[in-house]
């Protein structure tokens, strides 16, 4: 057994016809009412992880983690066995269930297990379900060699089928990829001054995994290297402001700079002069110009 059954009839009977198909599993199913569960303890136990289609003769609810959807008949669910599933109890009348390796699935679907509670309406995954069915009421005539060919057909049908899912899988994950993107540079923002800001502490304080981290920060050069730009970027507003009142590695100490001679190469690289530079020329019209407007003025000079 896959998953765990709990009947809610004493007087339970079901019906299942399975033929197996090299890489692909296609079986018919009627049974009583009963509710499914495919517990962590149970995917621990067996290991499986096949990819599960079942398009179903009567509406059910189900719940995963990606969500709690209410299921009606003639859908197609979408389930990864590695993955826990609860369905409500529900009926079956000659359900049509196809399971796929995930070797297989992979082929088309690189990560099976971010579609695993997909459920394809009726509307949605009517040619993926008259492909089921027609599985279903020939399986007992393929023969050997046809079925390879009849379960790579099966999985980049799927593949079709799951095409909005995946845009809109990919858009959310953009979307929540720039969430954390902000709000990790938010964080580096706030936190410019701080000895320890690295790497290792934003993992720690925003709860994100070092993969990602760099994974966000990769188009701008890496997380560290961003950081260090924020500290160029902050020290020089902070040398323009001063006008020649604090020592120039007085400020750049304070932002995390604690080799003098390699943060005045840093800085000369990033903005075309030296720090000692801008210090002196906000020091030499510091008394002519007004300090508010002349730090505007100087980063206008200096991108």
């Amino acid at each position: 057994m896959t998953h765990d059954i709990a009947a809610t009839d004493h007087n339970f009977s079901g019906r299942v016809v399975s033929t197996s198909l090299d890489r692909m599993v296609v079986r018919t199913m009627s049974a009583s009412p009963q509710a499914v569960q495919r517990s962590r303890r149970r995917i621990r136990a067996d290991g499986l992880d096949h990819v599960v289609l079942h398009l179903t003769s009567d509406p059910f609810d189900a719940r995963t983690e990606r969500g709690d959807p209410h299921v009606q008949a003639g859908s197609i669910t979408v389930n990864v066995l590695s993955q826990p599933f609860v369905r409500s109890a529900a009926e079956e009348r000659n359900s049509a269930i196809v399971s796929l390796s995930r070797d297989l699935v992979s082929t088309w679907l690189p990560e099976p297990e971010a579609y695993h509670g997909t459920v394809l309406t009726p509307q949605g995954g009517a040619l993926l379900a008259a492909h089921m069915m027609s599985l279903v009421g020939n399986a007992h005539r393929i023969g050997p060699g046809q079925a390879e060919g009849l379960a790579r057909a099966t999985a980049q049908m799927l593949a079709a089928s799951l095409a909005p899912t995946r845009v809109s899988l990919a858009e959310a994950a953009r979307s929540r990829e720039a969430a954390m993107l902000l709000r990790c540079k938010r964080f580096i923002e706030r936190h410019l001054s701080a000895p320890d800001l690295s790497p290792d502490t934003i993992c720690r304080r925003i709860g994100v995994s070092r993969s990602s981290l760099y994974r966000l920060f990769h188009d701008v050069g890496g997380v560290a290297q961003y950081i260090r730009a924020r500290r160029l970027h902050a020290t020089r507003a902070a040398l323009a402001e001063a006008g020649g009142a604090r020592r120039v590695f007085e400020i750049a100490y304070g932002y995390g700079f604690t080799d003098a001679a390699a943060f005045s190469r840093s800085f000369r690289k990033a903005y075309g002069m030296s720090p000692s530079d801008l210090a002196a020329a906000t020091s030499a019209v510091v008394g002519t110009v007004e300090t508010d407007l002349f730090s505007e003025w100087i980063r206008t000079l200096v991108p």
